[in-house]
């Protein structure tokens, strides 16, 4: 198996990385933040230095679905969770929405 270029792995770290940045930041605060180092080393790992126009469009189109899925998601945690820190959920619903629909739109490709 490749790890160069292996971009259903990439989202895979994406997700893993953002239920454990929730997760940490749940009980530690702003220490919860240092997990975010996880997507770095995996984004070091998976990514290739020239991306082709395919690759590059999924990518894109992974993208693409993050700002309604975070607005809708910022929408419920403003009006029934006010004590919930908007950072660190900002942060883990983006990473968990990219890296779901990477893998979906990864696998299915």
């Amino acid at each position: 198996m490749k790890l160069r270029g292996n971009y259903p792995v990439l989202y895979g770290i994406e997700l893993i990385t953002g239920i454990l940045t929730f997760t940490l930041c749940w009980f530690y605060g702003d220490l919860g933040l240092y997990a975010l180092a996880l997507f770095f080393v995996g984004m070091a790992l998976t990514m290739k230095t020239k991306v082709d126009e395919r690759e590059m469009q999924l990518m894109y189109k992974a993208s693409a679905f993050e700002p309604a899925v975070i607005g809708a998601a910022m929408a419920i945690i403003y009006f029934s969770l006010p004590m919930v820190n908007w950072f660190h959920s900002f942060i883990s619903i983006a990473m968990v929405t990219r890296g779901i629909s990477g893998l979906i739109l990864f696998a299915k490709e």
